[in-house]
């Protein structure tokens, strides 16, 4: 059970470290946002059909299970800040291959690295930033993802300009994941990120490191809200063309508001977990996120669906981050098994349902396919609910 504080809370610091792990987790949201504008060219390039578009993406995903399901080996052998500087590797070695590739199975190959090595950096980051905020960790994890949301509203942006500027969408990928490399090499190298590993063999030493029950609650309300987001993130394009009639580059640079929708809704967010249990905050985030969807689907003029994108976005927006910090929470001792779950989290779920929309698609329409978005939000209310008993937590 999570309740207010009265106490008074300690002064939030910042430094450096903190701000790094913010710009590689940042680095590593744009990649996973970039990735479907990105593939809308490829769809041209290759004449790929809209499954064929969804491997790609799913290429990216999987690379994200593999890691998931294998990681927490790495992790209890690597100290956890050089797994985030290894994860930097992974997004520029794989962005590079991505943006080279010059048939599909290249470009699949490129996005299944920044998958694989750079989802270290998401399975590394609420971990690092509990050692350097303390109890302020989950408002570091709150922060982190709003700066994360700023950069992916600028992924669909970046693609849109550089393709509409008849030069190549590439820029856009290959200029972020350099940097990404860039400072993960920095990391790797520098003394004042030493190789000692604080927490090797904790989890054996002071308990197993199997999840106990209420993490898996946390975790399936997290594989269901990634799902959404990422939907929506990937499709709401091709929703806008075939829907509303909207040009290519058009539909692409306005997946942006739904991006800014989550700049919003992350920034108020880490204001208000300062005050609110965050399962009242999961609450109305899952509401305003599901009016969000029906506005969006139901809009017959681009001004209105563009309003329920937005709202989408805002109400997604504070879903990931206090469900990551739950399951954290949740995980006690077992930190490592807990981060390779939550990359797993993420995996299965851009793996698998933005697949599974993309098929419908080609199946009954794009249109039609959409609606598994709202039965994406019926399960993750059913959870909601469901679940509350068993993970013991009551209204605040």
């Amino acid at each position: 059970m999570e309740t207010r504080t009265s106490q008074p809370q300690t002064k939030i610091k910042r430094g450096a470290r903190v701000w790094l792990v913010y710009i590689q987790l940042s680095f590593f949201g744009y990649v996973l946002n970039v990735a479907g504008p990105a593939v809308t060219y490829l769809r041209d390039e290759f004449s790929l059909s809209f499954t064929e578009s969804g491997l790609h993406t799913s290429a990216l995903a999987l690379g994200m299970v593999v890691m998931g399901l294998f990681g927490h080996f790495i992790l209890k052998k690597l100290p956890e800040w050089k797994a985030l500087g290894l994860g930097g590797i992974g997004l520029g070695v794989g962005g590079m291959i991505f943006v080279l590739g010059s048939q599909p199975f290249v470009t699949l190959a490129g996005l299944f690295l920044m998958g694989a090595i750079g989802s270290l950096i998401v399975s590394t980051n609420p971990a690092i930033l509990a050692d350097e905020m303390g109890q302020n960790g989950k408002v570091g994890v709150s922060e982190a993802n709003t700066l994360t949301s700023i950069f992916s509203t600028l992924a669909p942006i970046a693609v849109g300009f550089f393709g509409a500027m008849a030069v190549t969408w590439r820029p856009a990928v290959y200029i972020v994941t350099s940097m990404a490399f860039l400072v993960g090499l920095w990391v790797l190298i520098s003394p004042q990120f030493p190789w000692e590993n604080r927490f090797a063999g904790a989890e054996t030493t002071i308990g197993s490191s199997k999840l106990p029950g209420k993490y898996w609650f946390f975790w399936s309300a997290l594989v269901v809200s990634i799902s959404i987001e990422f939907c929506m993130i990937y499709w709401s394009s091709d929703y806008l063309q075939a829907h509303l009639a909207m040009p290519k580059d058009s539909a692409t640079q306005w997946v942006s508001l739904f991006l800014v929708g989550m700049v919003v809704g992350r920034y108020l967010g880490s204001l208000l977990l300062q005050k609110y249990d965050r399962f009242v905050i999961l609450s109305v985030s899952a509401a305003i996120g599901a009016l969000g969807f029906v506005v969006f689907w139901l809009g017959n003029s681009q001004v209105v669906s563009l309003i329920g994108l937005f709202l989408g976005g805002l109400g997604v927006a504070n879903l990931y981050a206090n469900l990551v910090t739950l399951s954290f929470d949740a995980a006690g001792a077992a930190r490592a098994t807990a981060g390779s779950a939550t990359t797993l989290a993420s995996g299965v779920a851009i793996l698998s349902l933005p697949f599974a929309l993309g098929s419908l698609a080609d199946l009954l329409g794009i249109r039609i396919a959409m609606l598994l978005v709202a039965i994406l939000y019926l399960a993750l209310i059913a959870i909601m609910l469901s679940g509350r008993k068993a993970a013991a937590i009551k209204p605040v």
